[in-house]
């Protein structure tokens, strides 16, 4: 049996109330009638129905949400790579179990209808998706900060008064900067703080409950498992154990398939601990990506000799990639790749957040290093 389809609630609902307010973003106010009428144009363009994975990384949350309502609820998603190679995954209508999960994370994170909620996760990604359909199904306003300078965010963030805020930590921190350096002694008040996709540090999490007077949830999950726990207690439906070391999970969005994620623990309690991924995968601001699979990819083009990957400290999102690209020697520039098409080649092919922070071409291999390396220096496969 299948249940609920995203484009059905929206109809519904804008049948019901078609002036109500869905979406708030920096261009204005979005009504149900509004949103309903632009993702009937995106499926009357072409052939094809539009796809999430063909919206660049940057798309507003406008975009991700009515292209994902022209589906009629069949979504085509980027897996995060935590249980094996990235691919595309097929997501229809929502089962019985599926619901009452979500329904579960929704209560226990306090939103409900009529609660606003600003998200500063990028719709592409499937922390921002969850929230983006997840508040429109359930006719809670949505307030998009995805994409806006942190000075942008806290302005829209008054403008709005939320009741929700959540984000990956690097964008929390951004607004809690933001707000420490702007609020001339008034704060913002948040009642609650959603953090997910990344680890949340204690002290972060300490700044945001103190800050902003707020109760503070850290949420763990994949996109191939969907959320798993809130505050280390599994949802409804979600079953977890460890084995070794890994965290084994059993969700309703794995069907009857265990699947290892990361590394971690179980406490006498049940409260489940995450300590690390298992999967070779790298977190950049809670976007992950798998190196080896991006320079395996840009050293297949036809105008790149070698690839070099470095993972470098960063203070805002903890690690960034460096991609150092040896072009081929040819004839012509004809031949020769940009840095914007190589980014559009692994986006394309790997998901929005494999694409390297930094892309670098070189002229030449400097003697010695290798044509394709890893993270760590050494040899990778081609």
């Amino acid at each position: 049996m299948r249940l609920i389809q995203a484009g059905s609630a929206l109809r519904l609902r804008a049948g019901l109330r078609p002036r109500r307010v869905v979406l708030t973003d920096a261009h204005g106010e979005l009504t149900a009638r509004e949103l309903q009428d632009i993702a009937t144009l995106l499926r009357g363009r072409g052939d094809r129905a539009p796809r999430l994975t063909d919206l660049p990384a940057d798309a507003p949350l406008r975009q991700v949400l009515a292209t994902a309502l022209a589906s009629d609820g069949a979504l085509d998603l980027r897996s995060s790579g935590s249980t094996g190679d990235p691919h595309l995954q097929h997501r229809g209508p929502l089962t019985p179990a599926q619901l009452r999960t979500l329904l579960d994370l929704a209560r226990r994170i306090g939103l409900r209808p009529g609660v606003r909620i600003a998200s500063a996760a990028p719709g592409v990604h499937g922390h921002g998706l969850l929230v983006a359909l997840g508040a429109l199904a359930l006719g809670a306003p949505l307030v998009d900060l995805t994409h806006l300078r942190p000075a942008a965010r806290v302005r829209l963030l008054r403008d709005t008064a939320p009741r929700i805020l959540t984000g990956v930590p690097v964008h929390l921190a951004d607004v809690l900067t933001a707000d420490q350096a702007r609020c001339e002694g008034r704060p913002l008040r948040i009642a609650r703080v959603v953090s997910g996709s990344d680890v949340l540090a204690p002290d972060l999490r300490a700044d945001l409950a103190r800050h902003f007077r707020a109760r503070v949830h850290d949420v763990y999950g994949t996109t191939e498992t969907g959320s798993l726990t809130v505050d280390g207690r599994p949802l409804r439906g979600v079953r977890i154990r460890e084995q070794h070391g890994l965290l084994h999970v059993r969700s309703p969005f794995t069907g009857a398939r265990e699947l290892v994620t990361d590394r971690g623990s179980v406490d006498a309690r049940g409260r489940v601990v995450v300590t690390g991924r298992a999967d070779g995968a790298v977190s950049s601001g809670g976007m992950l990506h798998h190196p080896k699979a991006v320079a395996r990819l840009l050293a297949g083009h036809p105008g790149v000799a070698g690839v070099r990957l470095r993972l470098v400290d960063d203070q805002r999102y903890g690690t960034r990639t460096v991609a150092e690209v040896t072009v081929a020697d040819t004839v012509d520039d004809s031949g020769t790749p940009g840095v914007e098409e190589l980014r559009a080649l692994v986006r394309d092919r790997l998901g929005a957040a494999a694409v390297p922070r930094e892309v670098v071409l070189v002229s030449g291999p400097a003697p010695g290093d290798p044509d394709l390396s890893s993270p760590d220096g050494s040899p990778a496969p081609r």
